[in-house]
């Protein structure tokens, strides 16, 4: 056989072996990840912010798409996989493809809003709002609550208002710096990506329940879809005392924010976005069963 054959033999041989190593990639801790990508069938586009729920030994554990479309699951034994996006059908598998398609799902959006029991509350009562309690963050943590249309959708926002606060008798935490943006809506009502070019630094100054931070220059009228508030804790170097003893033990000297009781019927949902390893739990936003005191006042 000529030298050619065998060139052609051996590069044939690589393309195939590179092709299954590129679905396998080695984790930081060693642990085997599979990747790969979820699309619309119909148009061949990534999705982003798509759902994977991972049933394994009657555990699940969820996982989300990045704005290519890309997931990253650890390479364990897994019973099923079902895939769901807002306005796609949802698909179940029993192994993990590295490639995802999603039909169309035109009437899905429809059946949810004419739903009969579903019940939305546009406010929290007064005496609700009494009932408000502190919450505490760490570095690089991301709260956000979602601001819907309302009847002033035509006005510019002005202000947006937190209610910073001191954590665990720990005084002068709601003085420290933190950051601050306004995020769109993805396809299934979580924070998807930053209006404002920059993140806006903030620090309270006075002693006022509501810290306000004026974005009126922006012009930004909330669009149909709602838009999300979000509350950005700096990193960590960026603070002068790490760790400090609250009356619930150490925590972090980062400040903190006042929430209202959970109320599932309540428009206004929070969610949290952690940096950390445990894939079922960080790096993902995830809903939070209070509503964090974040708003918005109008021109």
């Amino acid at each position: 056989m000529s030298i050619n054959f065998f060139l052609k033999i051996s590069f044939i041989l690589f393309l195939f072996l590179q092709n299954i190593f590129s679905q396998e990639r080695l984790h930081k801790n060693n642990n085997h990840i599979i990747w790969g990508y979820v699309y619309s069938s119909d148009k061949r586009l990534p999705i982003e912010n798509v759902n994977l729920k991972i049933y394994s030994n009657n555990i699940s554990k969820y996982f989300i798409t990045d704005e290519n479309g890309k997931f990253e699951i650890p390479n364990n034994t897994i019973d099923s996989i079902e895939v769901s996006s807002l306005g796609y059908k949802k698909r179940i598998d029993k192994k993990i493809l590295d490639t995802i398609y999603l039909d169309n799902d035109q009437n899905q959006l429809s059946e949810v809003i004419i739903k009969p029991d579903t019940k939305i509350k546009n406010h929290l009562s007064f005496f609700e709002k009494l009932n408000s309690f502190e919450t505490n963050f760490s570095w690089n943590n991301k709260a956000a609550i979602f601001i819907p249309k309302s009847n002033k959708s035509n006005e510019y926002i002005k202000n947006l208002i937190f209610a910073v606060s001191d954590y665990g008798g720990v005084k002068n935490l709601k003085y420290l710096p933190f950051k601050t943006n306004l995020y769109t809506v993805d396809s299934i009502g979580l924070p998807s990506k930053p209006i404002l070019n920059e993140d806006i630094l903030v620090t309270k100054t006075d002693n006022e329940n509501w810290t306000k931070v004026d974005v009126s220059k922006s012009k930004i009228i909330i669009p149909d879809e709602g838009i999300f508030v979000v509350f950005i804790i700096l990193e960590e170097k960026n603070y002068k005392q790490n760790f400090i003893n609250s009356k619930y033990g150490k925590i972090s000297a980062v400040p903190a924010l006042k929430a209202y009781k959970y109320d599932d019927q309540y428009i206004r949902k929070s969610y949290l976005f952690r940096e950390c390893n445990y894939l079922d739990k960080c790096n993902i936003w995830l809903l939070q069963k209070l509503h964090y005191m974040i708003d918005v006042e109008y021109n």
